[in-house]
């Protein structure tokens, strides 16, 4: 994890985006991927609810989360280059970080299942590979694994590099253009119809 704590703290230094904590509404915006990509300006360093399929990028040595949408109408293009559309997830703060809000809000199931149902129409869960721990041979073996569906309140941040010529040769990284800082207990797994799932089932 040292060189993505590398990484996101120099896209704070890039950014220069206040640390401080933000206050939160009482009532928490609830938007898919595709709506934060479709206007990042509007935003950036704002704390809402996000709704989206949950991607893990596995490996021996680290892990990453993303929030992902397919087939977004307004993906975020900067200098002809198109970004993925794709959320990196935070869970967990460190040193020089924007903090994200630290309440806990209950998101309204209605509006959740709402949100997921627009995701579903164009995104289906799909897999990720995983590494397991084979004991006959001692080996390591990769597995596929069922994504999931979620809804993740917390603080997005644009990374370094949007407002930089991005061509051909890629982004560097892992092609994303947001990130969502948030707490562990506001990360929610989803049933398919919008239901928090148990947080150990």
């Amino acid at each position: 994890m040292q060189t993505a704590t590398c990484w996101v703290i120099a896209m704070m230094l890039t950014t220069g985006m206040t640390v401080g904590q933000q206050k939160s509404d009482s009532r928490v915006k609830v938007l898919t991927v595709c709506e934060i990509l479709g206007d990042v300006k509007r935003y950036t360093d704002s704390a809402v609810a996000v709704v989206g399929r949950m991607e893990r990028s596995v490996s021996v040595i680290d892990h990453y989360e993303f929030l992902s949408q397919d087939l977004c109408e307004h993906p975020v293009i900067t200098h002809g280059h198109v970004w993925l559309n794709k959320i990196q997830i935070w869970a967990g703060w460190e040193e020089g970080m924007p903090k994200p809000p630290s309440d806990r809000p209950k998101l309204e199931r209605s509006v959740v299942a709402a949100k997921l149902l627009i995701v579903r129409n164009t995104t289906k869960l799909g897999f990720h590979q995983e590494p397991h721990f084979k004991t006959e041979g001692h080996s390591i073996v990769y597995a596929a694994v069922p994504n999931e569906w979620v809804a993740v309140y917390g603080r997005v941040v644009s990374v370094p590099d949007l407002n930089e010529d991005c061509g051909v040769g890629g982004c560097g990284g892992d092609n994303v253009p947001l990130v969502i800082i948030t707490e562990p207990y506001n990360v929610h797994r989803l049933s398919e119809d919008g239901a928090s799932l148990p947080e150990h089932e």
